[in-house]
Parts: structure tokens; C-alpha cells; sequence
């Protein structure tokens, strides 16, 4: 992609396809797109589709900033109608500890690598974060560097205790450049989810889906609420 192809401007004006149908509370997807799952936001524009102005949600950065996750988020849709967000951003440097950037708290880790910081971060926004009445959701923007920075072994040991902290009625979405790992590590990570939505752009302002459920965690269909056949 050029140099443009993330920014504000591009990422409002996509045409995005509907996904087959509603996010199920408590389904963990993988969203697999050719390069940097970030460029297109589409864990973002999930979040603001699924999500309701009641939920709240746990967004980890791992290849673009806070500040930069932030921006998008706030262009994607009605900002009255969106979950309200946490960020825990591996990727600044420089940056302290935690900061509030207005209603978004921000815990700050060295790097994706890092996986026992960023238990430790996503248990600090647990703790401070407001009861609220609706789902709690996780988004993992990208995946990918955590994997290239850790073994799998390592990642699917520590998987149950990132994506335990969305609630039973949330939804966990986890993005991924599908084209930088072999076949072997993503079929590794399908059996840990419930589905991975592929996600292609067959024009340049057009992005489509398609959803296959895995035999994974819960062996069912969670984008249709259905179970298996």
C-alpha cells in the first residue's frame, strides 16, 4: 500500500461490507488481512458496528500509537454511540506509565514482546476502570508483532488470560497479517478462536468479508449465533 493508505480521510471513506451477521457475546474472532490489519481499522469499525454507547473496551496497540488509535476511532462513527475505550499502547516510546487522554486511559508497555506487561496493563484498566452496564470487549489491532516477538508456545499459554478480560457478554477480536506467518502458525491460532473473518479489498475503497467458524475454542458459529452443522 502507498504511503497514504492509512490515513484519516481513506479509512472514513471506505466502502465496508456488513459482516455476515451480529457479533455473539463471548466469541473470540481472528481478522486476517494482508498486511497490517491497522490500515484498514477494521477491529475498530467492529467495535463502533457490535458495540453500544453502554459497553466499554480494552484496545491494544501494536503497530500504530494511542494517539494514532485514538483519532481513528473518534472519525470512525457517532462518538455518543460508541464504547468507550482503554488503550494499552506497546508501541511510543518515551511515554510514563499510564495517562488520561481525555474519557481514555492509556497504560504504556515496552513492547509487544512483553506479554507478562501487558497482563499486568490489561489487569491496571480492569482496576480502574468505571462499572459499567453493558458487554466489556477486547481488540488486539494486530497480533502479528507479538507473534514475530514470542514463541508460539509462549502466546497460546498466556491467550486465555488476555482475552479473559472481556466480559461473557463481550466479544474478543484479535487482527492479524495473515501473509506474514506460515500455515502452520495460523492454523495454530484458529484452533485458539471461535472464527477467522478474511477480509480482502478488491478495489481500492472497498473492503469485503468472509466468515468461516473454526473448530476451536467453542466449535460453533459465532457470527451467525448459530451452532456447528
Amino acid at each position: 500500500m502507498g504511503g497514504d493508505s492509512d490515513s484519516p480521510v481513506e479509512i472514513e471513506t471506505l466502502q465496508v461490507e456488513s459482516v455476515p451477521a451480529s457479533l455473539s457475546g463471548g466469541s473470540t474472532v481472528l481478522v486476517a488481512t494482508a498486511g497490517d490489519p491497522s490500515q484498514y481499522a477494521v477491529c475498530l469499525r467492529l467495535l463502533c458496528e457490535q458495540g453500544t454507547e453502554e459497553d466499554t473496551a480494552f484496545v491494544v496497540t501494536t503497530t500504530e500509537s494511542a494517539d494514532r488509535t485514538i483519532t481513528v476511532y473518534d472519525r470512525l462513527g457517532e462518538k455518543t454511540k460508541q464504547p468507550l475505550i482503554d488503550i494499552v499502547d506497546t508501541v511510543s516510546e518515551h511515554q510514563s506509565v499510564s495517562a488520561l487522554y481525555g474519557e481514555t486511559h492509556v497504560v504504556f508497555t515496552p513492547s509487544p514482546s512483553d506479554l507478562e506487561r501487558l497482563v499486568m496493563a490489561l489487569s491496571d484498566l480492569s482496576d480502574s476502570s468505571a462499572p459499567s452496564n453493558g458487554a466489556q470487549h477486547l481488540l488486539i489491532r494486530s497480533l502479528t508483532p507479538i507473534l514475530e516477538a514470542s514463541s508460539l508456545t509462549r502466546v497460546s499459554a498466556v491467550f486465555e488470560r488476555v482475552t479473559g478480560f472481556r466480559s461473557e457478554s463481550g466479544f474478543c477480536l484479535l487482527g492479524i497479517d495473515y501473509t506474514a506467518h506460515d500455515e502452520e502458525t495460523m492454523a495454530a491460532i484458529a484452533t485458539l478462536v471461535d472464527g477467522v473473518l478474511w477480509v480482502t479489498r478488491p478495489s481500492p475503497d472497498r473492503l469485503t468479508f468472509d466468515y468461516q467458524p473454526t473448530r476451536g475454542r467453542h466449535s460453533r458459529s459465532v457470527l451467525d449465533g448459530g451452532t456447528d452443522d
